[in-house]
């Protein structure tokens, strides 16, 4: 078993790259909410983040974090919404 800051990091590691998958899904007019039945050509900027983000995401379970499609889903969801409340990120605590 893994220890703790190997699955918090290829965690994070999954979420960020799915973020950018995401991302470019949006940029190209795609719904980025029907990202697990995707299939792009290959050789193209969408199939190889999609390659990207299958390759964390088996990295992560590797350690034991395996998210499903809908809590992925999700999680990027809450990502967007705090990014659309905190478009410099989060403020810096005083004290």
């Amino acid at each position: 078993m893994s220890n703790q800051t190997e699955r918090d990091t290829l965690g994070e590691l999954l979420f960020r790259e799915f973020g950018a998958y995401a991302a470019a899904l949006t940029e190209h007019g795609e719904p980025w909410t029907h990202w697990p039945s995707a299939t792009w050509p290959p050789h193209t900027p969408l199939a190889a983040l999609q390659g990207r983000f299958t390759v964390a995401r088996e990295a992560a379970a590797a350690v034991g974090v395996e998210p499903g499609d809908a809590a992925i889903t999700e999680e990027h969801q809450v990502r967007l919404e705090f990014r659309s409340m905190f478009p410099d990120g989060p403020s810096a605590r005083i004290g």
